[in-house]
């Protein structure tokens, strides 16, 4: 396989070495810690799905997940049961696959929050013993590869892991993804001694791969052409050339609108728009820019996934800008919106973003408005299922009912907290707080 002339590639090979020579240079190790810089990070993920396939340049096994981490226990139970699930989606494509313990280990899953914290731990090591016996490769290491992107408790989850560590057998290693600017795992690093160690990433420039990449083919291929138009739009706002924003907006609009798609062409209004939210003299512009956007997908989105996608990202956009700007009500109008059109479609975790959204700004004003959306909210997030609500942003929208609604006695109160410890674990209400944090960050709200 020829990657050349892929500057991503290239980068990505750059990974491979820099790890395959670390395994080479410290081969006791077991425990790893990889860093880069935040804009690099695709790379890291590009490196892992490489490895984990057939086109891996290491000899070791490379299995990933991304999760979050809430208690002790929860984690443990979280990467039993998605270690489980991923191999059961795995075996489809796989079907001549023969790891004989794997029914066995199913068998816990309905169990598994009854176990206690010290079976869940050997229940795991066991899990990764016997998967790496079904693997039948010798003189390599298993490398479970883990991106953990929030942390309600930075040290408990480095106690966590310190535990797991001191159980792993010879033959199998940790590989934790991390930024630069954040290095969660040098005291685990420390623990470990000379079996672990920091990989830190050299700088892959990776802004220069995508401009290479946006100037590749023929120029006058609008795919081609608008590739550029994007990278150029980014920089221009990146230095604040208000104008060149404009004229690269319309730019990008044009050339979308020339291929047909009316997806493509509804998403450059999304973009355009976007990248004016930095300019406070464009307030109506921006909006009539989202309401082009708005116009264009509304007719389609109940036949195409992906016009109603973007709909929902342009209503939601609308929603985040009115709020930016100190109009509440109105950002509360199209978060709603959004809602709706997402609920219509069955798009669960879209219908609870916005709920959050809608809720973090009502709340401002605990009127008759914010117990109704809240009411709303609660309504329809309780009755998914607790496998849908384990990736969804629930925990929010149940602490906030728990605390406002006054008319529901101790026992459901109880029964409601209880699930809520089933799903998340018993830390279950830190999350709320880190999910406000996280609305505020992405959306700005705190500037009304």
């Amino acid at each position: 396989m020829d990657n050349a002339h892929n500057p991503i590639a290239v980068r990505v090979e750059n990974i491979q070495k820099i790890w395959n020579k670390t395994r080479k240079d410290k081969p006791k190790a077991q425990i790893f810690s990889m860093v880069c810089s935040t804009e690099d990070f695709p790379l890291l993920d590009g490196f892992i799905r490489l490895e984990s396939s057939v086109y891996g340049k290491s000899d070791d096994s490379f299995v990933a997940f991304m999760i979050d981490f809430y208690d002790k226990k929860s984690f443990y139970a979280t990467i039993i049961e998605q270690w489980i699930l991923t191999f059961e989606e795995d075996l489809k494509k796989n079907p001549g696959w023969k790891w004989e313990d794997f029914e066995v280990f199913k068998q816990i899953l309905p169990e598994i929050d009854k176990l206690s914290i010290e079976n869940l731990k050997d229940f795991y090591i066991k899990m990764l013993v016997s998967f790496k016996k079904f693997e039948a490769k010798t003189g390599n290491l298993l490398i479970v590869s883990f991106l953990i992107k929030k942390a309600t408790d930075s040290d408990l989850l480095i106690e966590s892991i310190k535990e797991l560590t001191v159980l792993l057998p010879e033959n199998i290693g940790f590989l934790f993804l991390d930024y630069k600017e954040r290095k969660l795992y040098t005291k685990l690093i420390d623990f470990v001694k000379q079996k672990g160690i920091i990989i830190e990433i050299p700088n892959q420039e990776i802004n220069k791969a995508y401009k290479e990449i946006a100037s590749q083919g023929n120029p006058n291929d609008p795919q081609v052409r608008y590739r550029k138009c994007l990278f150029e739009i980014g920089e221009a706002a990146k230095d604040k050339k208000q104008e060149k924003v404009k004229k690269l907006g319309n730019e990008l609009i044009d050339i979308s609108k020339s291929t047909g798609e009316t997806s493509f062409w509804a998403s450059s209004y999304l973009v355009y728009a976007s990248f004016l939210f930095q300019f406070k003299d464009e307030q109506e512009l921006i909006h009539q820019l989202l309401d082009k956007g708005i116009k264009i997908t509304t007719p389609f989105y109940k036949d195409k996934q992906d016009i109603a996608g973007i709909l929902m990202q342009l209503l939601m956009y609308k929603g985040s800008h009115y709020s930016l700007i100190g109009q509440r009500d109105s950002a509360i109008h199209y978060f709603l919106k959004q809602t709706v059109i997402a609920k219509e479609l069955q798009q669960e975790m879209q219908a609870i973003n916005g709920y959050n959204y809608a809720l973090l700004l009502a709340a401002r004003k605990r009127d008759g408005q914010y117990t109704e959306i809240l009411n709303d909210a609660f309504e329809y997030g309780y009755a998914l299922t607790d496998e849908a609500l384990k990736v969804i942003n629930f925990t929010f929208i149940a602490n906030s009912y728990l605390e406002n609604e006054s008319k529901i006695g101790y026992s459901e109160k109880e029964a409601i907290s209880n699930r809520m410890v089933l799903i998340f674990g018993e830390n279950w209400k830190d999350n709320p707080k880190q999910i406000a944090k996280q609305i505020q960050e992405e959306y700005q709200l705190n500037n009304t």
